[in-house]
Parts: structure tokens; sequence; C-alpha cells
């Protein structure tokens, strides 16, 4: 069998998020394996998801828009279409989760000051 992938994919086993309908529909997945351009999804019926979509994984932080390249009725074979922009809203529980290192920062910074 010939493979005909431009590069290499690496082997997963990640939850991942698919959402759509400006984001009122979610479906689970399962990220079976990713490239820097694309990925395959596990699902529990990919007749339920639309060709574009935007897919979040949590694990890694990453949340981009996908495009169906292939589907059967468990597995969708995506390609990433954008990439989230650098002036994208933060999530409200990672802007808190960031404040919060950010104090906790200044803490050990204001402490090893006073040890000098």
């Amino acid at each position: 069998m010939q493979d005909r992938r431009r590069e290499q994919r690496w082997p997963t086993y990640l939850r991942g998020r698919i959402s759509f309908a400006n984001r009122f529909s979610a479906v689970d997945c399962l990220v079976r394996n990713t490239s820097p351009r694309g990925a395959r999804l596990a699902v529990h019926n990919s007749a339920v998801v639309p060709d574009e979509f935007d897919l979040a994984i949590p694990r890694k932080g990453t949340e981009v828009r996908v495009r169906a390249r292939w589907r059967s009725f468990e597995i969708i074979g995506v390609e990433v279409v954008t990439a989230p922009a650098a002036d994208a809203p933060i999530p409200i529980g990672l802007a808190r989760r960031i404040r919060e290192l950010e104090a906790a920062n200044d803490s050990l910074r204001r402490r090893l000051e006073q040890d000098d």
C-alpha cells in the first residue's frame, strides 16, 4: 500500500472535543494520530460532524479550525485550516490561571529579593 502523506504522523491517544454550529454543538473524540497539518479522529458517528469545525485538544492546550479530508463511519481524517490567531480571546479559565501564576511568580521574586 502506498503512503500518500506529505509529512510524518505521530501516534497519539488524546481526548479531543469537536465544536461546531458557533460552539452550540460539541462531540467528544479520540485523537489517534497527529501531524503539523492534520490528524485522525475517532468518533462515535462521523455523520453528525460537519465538514469544517473547531478541534480542541485540552492536554496539548490546542484549539484549531480543521476541515474533513476523508471519513468513514467512526474515523475522520482532518487538515488544519487555520491556527488560532495571536490576538484571539483567551478562555476565562486560562486567563485566571495565568493571573494566579503571575501572582505566584511575583511573590517568589519578592522573597528572592529579600534573601539577597
